[in-house]
């Protein structure tokens, strides 16, 4: 039977070399016709994101063929159909996870490929090209970094733990969240600090030790839901917003849940929660 830590580390060359490619061509990326979506984030679409995701699912292809696949840009795939459509382990890939600071020439933004099986995260990995670094855990084995090296040559890495006690809590789009919390702790809505604060604050922040908690309404399992497993089997509480188990993420054809807490401390975790549920 396939495991997702065989999944994992069987991708990690593969990765590896397309994060090389992404900031091979970063400066001088093509763009393509805005997607739909709420805010610019959800606009950005690259030549990268593209080629990353085709590159992946041939590596794929080549070794598990009997798996499910999901991608971001899913629609844009010539090699989704090969794969299994209901598959025990279903492989997703966010091809550049933050394309607009990708766009834009930053160095924020990852490769993320999460595993789940037909009912929870069980596996993901985040590959940040520009800061040569990748995080990744599988379900019950805990988290692990690994530094540029380690990661090109497939070593074990580092075990994560989550120890901070300050920095923020972080938000995307949600004004009235922020409304709520702010009397409580420190709160900071990416959308809002991507031009007032460049580079200071990043979806990726709890993991790297640079923020207390993050909030997500709704949660993707490409993107956020990884980063909150990886979160997760380093020692952080993940729930909904009501304090559950939030669930599967491939009951939904986007693979969402309607939102998630992914807190450092279980201090933060209550008080997130308790403030929430306040009237």
């Amino acid at each position: 039977m396939t495991t997702p830590y065989e999944v994992l580390t069987y991708l990690f060359p593969f990765v590896a070399t397309a994060g090389a490619y992404s900031a091979q061509i970063q400066d001088r990326v093509g763009t393509h016709a805005a997607k739909d979506g709420e805010t610019l984030f959800h606009h950005a679409l690259s030549d990268a994101d593209l080629t990353i995701q085709s590159f992946l699912e041939v590596a794929l292809l080549r070794r598990y063929p009997h798996l499910s696949f999901f991608s971001e840009e899913q629609e844009h795939s010539l090699n989704a159909k090969y794969f299994v459509p209901d598959a025990e382990l279903e492989v997703l890939l966010d091809p550049v996870d933050g394309t607009r600071s990708y766009i834009d020439n930053r160095e924020h933004y990852q490769i993320i490929v999460t595993i789940h099986d037909r009912n929870e995260i069980v596996g993901a990995l985040c590959y940040m090209p520009k800061r040569q670094r990748c995080y990744y855990a599988s379900k019950g084995q805990g988290a692990f970094v690994l530094s540029q090296q380690e990661f090109e040559q497939g070593a074990s890495g580092r075990r994560l733990t989550l120890a901070q006690r300050e920095g923020p809590v972080l938000l995307f789009n949600a004004p009235d969240l922020q409304a709520k919390l702010s009397p409580y702790m420190s709160i900071k809505d990416l959308i809002t600090t991507y031009s007032s604060e460049p580079g200071r604050y990043n979806s990726t922040d709890l993991i790297e030790g640079l923020a207390l908690a993050t909030l997500h309404r709704p949660c993707q399992a490409i993107d956020a839901g990884a980063i909150g497993f990886i979160a997760a089997e380093a020692g952080a509480i993940v729930t909904d917003f009501k304090g559950q188990a939030p669930g599967s993420y491939r009951g939904s054809a986007k693979r969402m849940v309607p939102n998630l807490v992914v807190a450092a401390t279980p201090e933060i975790h209550a008080l997130i929660v308790a403030t929430l549920a306040a009237d």
